[in-house]
């Protein structure tokens, strides 16, 4: 079977880094394996990179063996389809709501008998000397975000779901929506309490709790809330405060 260093890592105990990628860049990408992270998640919802980009990031990731995950635009099959047949491991699926929502996702993202797969893994065949059919179910990662008040309304429905293996909190549209749009503060009480409501019904159901920090102490603070995937900065972000660090020490401004 090929090997899992997602899962492998969650079994060590230990927070498991990821880092975002939105600039469509391979080599982006490859910058940030050589730093050391243990696994990259190419956005294709926010992010400026199109299917070719994707492509091209997938082959960068699997040259410096570190695991790539896909953030598709919304739940549609076609979409999952595209991204796993690519040779991406995880594939992300935002705004899930109900577990009608989770079922379509999942159904999408795992072969029979768990799901409904179309059968067409392209370059996915090439990431191993094995029969991608007979390990795919259990080494792809289909990862849920719960981002709304309604999300976590139907928490349990959602992570019940067979074929579900992750859960991402995106505390930005989650604050959003639970203030009715009224904050945008990812500290806020009511997001504090989801976090910790989320990460206790994960255990509950044995799926993994990711969740995406702003920044470093945030990232450190879930952490310590039991979150064993943690996204702690994007290439966006590196690329920004480098460029306002080195103006402010050479220029002072």
């Amino acid at each position: 079977m090929q090997a899992d260093p997602i899962r492998n890592a969650l079994k060590s105990g230990r927070a498991v880094s990821n880092v975002w990628m939105m600039l469509g860049s391979g080599l982006a990408l490859e910058l940030a394996a050589k730093a050391g992270w243990d696994t990259v998640t190419i956005d294709l919802q926010h992010g400026q990179g199109g299917f070719r980009d994707m492509v091209a990031m997938i082959t960068a990731a699997n040259a410096a063996s570190i695991p790539a995950l896909v953030r598709i635009p919304h739940n549609e099959p076609g979409l999952i389809h595209r991204a796993l047949d690519a040779g991406a491991q995880g594939v992300i699926a935002p705004m899930i709501n109900t577990r009608e929502d989770a079922l379509n996702f999942a159904s999408a993202g795992k072969y029979p008998p768990v799901g409904e797969r179309s059968w067409g893994p392209v370059r996915a065949r090439l990431v191993t000397d094995d029969d991608y059919s007979s390990y795919a179910n259990d080494w792809t990662f289909c990862c849920v975000q719960i981002e709304t008040q309604q999300a976590l309304q139907n928490i349990d429905e959602i992570m019940g779901v067979d074929g579900v293996d992750c859960v991402l909190v995106g505390p930005n549209d989650l604050c959003l929506s639970l203030t009715r749009g009224k904050k945008l503060d990812i500290r806020d009480a009511s997001v504090l309490e989801a976090l910790d409501l989320i990460v206790e019904k994960a255990r509950e159901h044995k799926v993994a709790a990711w969740c995406f920090a702003n920044d470093t102490d945030y990232a450190r603070m879930v952490i310590e809330k039991g979150f064993q995937i943690v996204t702690a900065g994007s290439d966006v972000g590196f690329i920004s405060a480098g460029a306002e660090a080195n103006l402010k020490e050479v220029f002072g401004k």
